[in-house]
């Protein structure tokens, strides 16, 4: 078992919602994001681990026909609306899930939910993913990674407490808006870190899609459809193979 989950969104689990209402073209260009990357191949049985309030699942379920089969959320606020969106979540966290529906085509966990497993457990949590994963079966990232315009932001920001008047106007344009009504991940890492760690726990055929390539405060303005790579965009997704 790992360290004790603090629920960051307790008594406050719309908050996702209304970040998706008040900046629905991020959140579109994610969504395109997700699908691109869970389509790479038949995506089968999908586990969603960190799912939220479960917003992209709704939204694969109702405009692609893609459904998620089980869901992990370890905040009992977000669990509870992403149930009421009719979704089957079980509330834990990646490392403490028994994953008892095994095995999975694909295993996902997008919005940077892995960015809260601690570095000392990240490793073995994947490694138990893979175990879980049916042959040739798919684990699936999606991160606002370490090294883009927002990523460095943020976690300046975090790491030494910046004063929100100094940065409110580059956020203004993003989803992180309203940051100071909820806590970001803790742990940041670049891309290929979270790639040659795949790599060294077995995973094969690593491809990478990227999305949202517009400077933070411009981010909100239109959508955009995911491209092929990593280096340009604040949003990424990862796919391994196992």
């Amino acid at each position: 078992m790992g360290e004790a989950y603090f629920d960051r969104y307790q008594d406050n689990g719309r908050i996702l919602d209304d970040t998706w209402k008040a900046r629905p073209n991020i959140y579109e260009s994610r969504l395109r994001l997700l699908h691109r990357a869970l389509t790479t191949k038949d995506p089968g049985k999908i586990l969603s681990i960190g799912i939220g309030s479960g917003i992209f699942e709704t939204l694969l379920r109702s405009r692609y026909g893609i459904e998620v089969a089980e869901a992990v959320e370890p905040s009992a606020s977000l669990g509870q609306e992403a149930r009421s969106k009719g979704l089957n979540v079980v509330q834990s966290t990646a490392q403490d899930y028994d994953y008892a529906g095994a095995p999975y085509d694909t295993i996902v966990y997008n919005g940077s939910s892995f960015g809260f497993i601690p570095d000392d457990e990240i490793e073995a949590t994947f490694a138990r993913n893979r175990d879980v994963l049916a042959e040739g079966g798919r684990l699936v990232l999606t991160d606002v990674p370490e090294e883009s315009a927002l990523g460095i932001i943020l976690k300046l920001a975090q790491k030494y407490d910046i004063d929100r008047n100094d940065i409110d106007d580059l956020l203004a344009g993003t989803t992180f808006f309203n940051l100071n009504t909820h806590a970001y991940k803790p742990n940041w890492h670049p891309i290929t870190w979270y790639a040659n760690l795949l790599t060294r726990i077995g995973f094969t055929n690593v491809r990478y899609f990227q999305t949202v390539l517009a400077n933070p405060p411009y981010q909100k303005d239109e959508v955009e459809e995911p491209i092929e790579g990593f280096t340009k965009g604040n949003y990424v997704a990862i796919v391994a193979e196992r």
